[in-house]
């Protein structure tokens, strides 16, 4: 026992000065292989150093042994915060793993190069870490489980770490469980931002809006509503979320369970970044020639310029009135003196612009499919184009 403890400690010491070096590349791997930890878009923060804490207090304890009890405090203290931050159980767990595992193999690998002689003593060695680390994996589950149904301050919010993790996309089945809501049924996401939007109060956790129930989570950048729909439309919402002056929203199509609310927070996206103005509330299904340019901007700008390049070679000034027209008519169904009227006009001017328009694109206003090629075209335009020259189109 004696022999393990030495090689233990010896292993770790040696360890230890490299853990930042070493915990660099465990959380390179852990989100090379981790849906949740490798997110591109909404990476957990404070990964590296949450990581090189937990490494930093089991490698003391394998030092000086009246620490090993910081490791499993540690865990605790991991479980509980990741519960309540809606982190998904398997996603830490595989962390977990990845870890330790790693941190075995550098042990093991240290004492072959400079103890060759003691290999064998951690080969006995390894039940006594293993265990260690079965130890803290066991806190960190229990102590996930006991936030995750333990209610926030507010029992109004007592949705908002389940709720998070799944409009992620994450699906851990734990959250559903605990959410209390129906695993399948009517769903839609909503998504504000904006400097408009107030701080979320607790209030604000769940309501209920003419006969709609409405739970609000706070994001890092906003807020998300989900919305069961039950048996009422999707156009019920415009006038129940408030939009203030500062403020844009986008609506999701709507998804048919729990398991899709990432899916729907997506499609709320896509709402948002075609939102054409702020105080307003898009539903994707009214924007869907712009929802479709959001996904591939790349092939955006490059549809934009295959319909519109004469158009978009002009003066600025030139450009802009052709494209603004091309708007109003859109939006007008067509009416050249509703055009003359929003662009304060004669009708033979806005006729005249039109002409042109198809005389330096080539489609024809006459032509069904043309008409969708020029209004794909404008929606791509406003998404590839650069901030100036979005703005004054």
């Amino acid at each position: 026992m004696a022999d393990v403890e030495s090689v233990l400690r010896h292993s770790a010491e040696l360890l230890q000065p490299d853990l930042p070096a070493f915990t660099e590349g465990v959380v390179a791997q852990v989100r090379a292989v981790s849906a949740y930890y490798g997110d591109p878009l909404s990476p957990p923060p404070d990964l590296m150093r949450s990581a090189l804490t937990a490494f930093d207090a089991f490698v003391a304890g394998l030092i000086a042994p009246h620490r090993a009890a910081e490791s499993g405090d540690y865990a605790w203290a991991v479980g509980d915060r990741c519960g309540r931050d809606g982190i998904p159980l398997q996603a830490l767990l595989d962390a977990y793993h990845i870890g330790k595992t790693g941190l075995w193999d550098a042990l093991v690998a240290l004492v072959v190069r400079d103890s060759p002689g003691r290999v064998a003593t951690m080969a006995y060695a390894a039940s006594d870490v293993w265990r260690r680390v079965d130890a803290d994996i066991a806190l960190v589950v229990e102590a996930h489980r006991r936030a995750l149904v333990q209610l926030p301050s507010g029992a109004d919010r007592r949705h908002w770490p389940m709720l998070q993790a799944l409009l992620r996309g994450h699906l851990d089945p734990a959250h559903i469980s605990a959410l209390g809501l129906p695993r399948h049924g009517r769903y839609a996401v909503v998504l504000l931002r904006g400097p408009g939007v107030r701080p979320l109060q607790a209030e604000l956790g769940y309501e209920v809006r003419n006969g709609l129930e409405l739970y609000w989570c706070p994001q890092d950048d906003g807020v998300a509503i989900v919305v069961l729909l039950g048996d009422r439309p999707l156009t019920a919402l415009g006038a129940l979320i408030p939009v203030g002056p500062h403020t844009r929203g986008g609506i999701s199509a709507v998804v048919t369970g729990l398991a899709e609310l990432g899916r729907a927070r997506h499609l709320a996206e896509l709402a948002l970044g075609a939102c054409p103005a702020d105080g307003e509330l898009a539903q994707v299904g009214d924007r869907l020639a712009r929802a479709f340019a959001l996904t591939r901007p790349d092939l955006a700008g490059d549809f934009a310029d295959q319909v519109l390049g004469p158009v978009l070679e002009l003066r600025p000034a030139d450009r802009d009135e052709l494209l603004t027209t091309l708007a109003a008519w859109l939006d007008c169904d067509g009416s050249t003196r509703r055009v003359g009227e929003r662009l304060y006009c004669h009708r033979n001017t806005v006729l005249n612009r039109l002409r042109r328009l198809e005389a330096l694109t080539g489609h024809r206003l006459a032509h069904p499919r043309d008409v969708v090629d020029l209004a794909m075209a404008l929606e791509a335009q406003r998404v590839s184009a650069p901030p100036d020259a979005e703005a004054g189109a």
